[in-house]
């Protein structure tokens, strides 16, 4: 099952995409864009072994949708970036999803923020999900900027309330982003 738009489609990941995955996450030219230092020490870079406690078999094999599901972003056939969605209650109706790219040639196109919204909109049309959020760094504004034309809006929450709804976030500037259906 692939998830087409108009210059990107999301293919569901395999085990055989893990690898690559990973590397574009923690050794790619956009890595310091979202972890490790020197502007996010708070955020280490995680290695193989702890990418692999995050992002379960399940991410890679779609054998527990309901838990979360990884998506390659692909570009004219060519794989662009990840996206996946996690923490999904159906009965709250919400999820959580999670993106990068796999290197910087791939930012700044389009490709991202098409993903969220197609990405957003499966979730709803076939779970029912209406509440979906990123949860970036505010310095990470490339990022930011993505989520907002993906139909991401920012939420004025203080890190408190942010905490108490959604649980801590993964940086001490964490920034919510929603997109909601009514």
């Amino acid at each position: 099952m692939r998830l087409r738009g108009q210059s990107v489609q999301l293919r569901p990941a395999t085990l055989d995409d893990r690898r690559a995955v990973w590397e574009w996450m923690a050794r790619s030219d956009v890595t310091a864009s979202m972890m490790g230092p020197p502007e996010f020490t708070e955020n280490p870079v995680p290695t193989w072994e702890q990418f692999c406690e995050d992002y379960e078999p399940h991410f890679f094999d779609g054998s527990q949708p309901q838990l979360g599901r990884s998506f390659i972003i692909e570009h004219a056939d060519d794989a662009v970036g990840h996206i996946s969605y996690s923490q999904m209650d159906v009965r709250c109706s919400f999820a959580e999803l999670d993106m990068w790219m796999r290197d910087s040639s791939c930012c700044g196109r389009g490709f991202g923020s098409e993903a969220l919204r197609l990405l957003s909109d499966h979730l709803h049309e076939a779970f029912g999900i209406r509440e979906m959020i990123l949860r970036p760094s505010a310095r990470n504004l490339r990022a930011i900027r993505s989520y907002a034309k993906g139909g991401f809006a920012r939420l004025d929450l203080s890190q408190e309330q942010h905490s108490q709804r959604y649980g801590a976030g993964e940086y001490h500037d964490t920034v919510l982003m929603q997109r909601l259906w009514p």
